[in-house]
């Protein structure tokens, strides 16, 4: 059984037939969506799929252009059990939407908080220490499943997390360098989780490539902890209702 907690389904090439492969190869996938739009149209066409869990998101790199569609989210947020990609991104080419993306996210983090039971998906791109500020002023890893998506911000706010019972999402692209396998090496192989990040991360197109690089992210991890697949396999199972 093979599970990524991070993929862009609807971005893939031929998105319905990589999810019947997907399905037929016992593919286990956290859809995330960059707009609530998006949301729509994979609710209509994957609602039977068991394998495939649709989450509801606006991602911080488009809220420039897209942040009028908040109310989208606060229609669909009651009955999404799954929620992302959503965060903050504080890279250059997107810092001028800096004080729209917190009110958004601190938005979304709000009516999380207030629901309860879902489980999210969490960008941070040099902005770790704003993403955990506004999880914890809400409270929201007290109900709700926070993962961190490819996390590279610092160790002191990796432990930070840690402490707030979030989870992290890692991927092959981390392993690749020093900063990426420091950071996994000190997470607790129980809130480590598994993430192809497609078709970012070597372009993956096919049910059979993403099973390989998850397949190889749960190789690594057994160098790290003995029998490390085994524990991501039931802590990402917890996490598929």
């Amino acid at each position: 059984m093979i599970y990524d907690l991070h993929c862009h389904l609807d971005l893939l090439p031929s998105m319905r037939e990589f999810a019947k492969d997907a399905k037929e190869s016992n593919i286990n996938i956290l859809a995330v969506t960059t707009t609530p739009k998006a949301y729509e149209k994979e609710i209509a066409y994957f609602h039977s799929y068991e394998n495939i869990k649709i989450a509801l998101g606006l991602h911080p790199q488009l809220v420039s252009e897209r942040s009028n569609e908040l109310d989208l989210v606060e229609k669909y947020i009651e009955d999404a059990a799954y929620i992302g990609e959503i965060g903050l991104d504080y890279n250059r080419q997107f810092y001028s939407s800096k004080n729209k993306q917190i009110d958004v996210f601190e938005n979304i983090i709000k009516w999380c908080s207030s629901k309860g039971g879902k489980v999210i998906s969490i960008h941070s791109v040099h902005a770790d220490k704003n993403v955990l500020d506004i999880l914890e002023k809400y409270d929201c890893t007290k109900n709700n499943k926070c993962i961190l998506h490819w996390f590279s911000g610092s160790l002191s706010q990796l432990r930070r997390a840690v402490e707030m019972e979030c989870y992290f999402s890692i991927n092959e692209m981390m392993m690749q360098s020093l900063n990426g396998r420091k950071l996994i090496s000190n997470i607790p192989i129980d809130k480590v989780l598994v993430e192809s990040d497609a078709p970012f991360i070597n372009r993956i197109s096919t049910p059979q490539q993403l099973e390989a690089t998850i397949l190889r992210v749960e190789l690594y991890a057994n160098t790290i902890w003995n029998h490390g697949s085994e524990i991501i396999h039931l802590s990402s199972k917890s996490l598929f209702k």
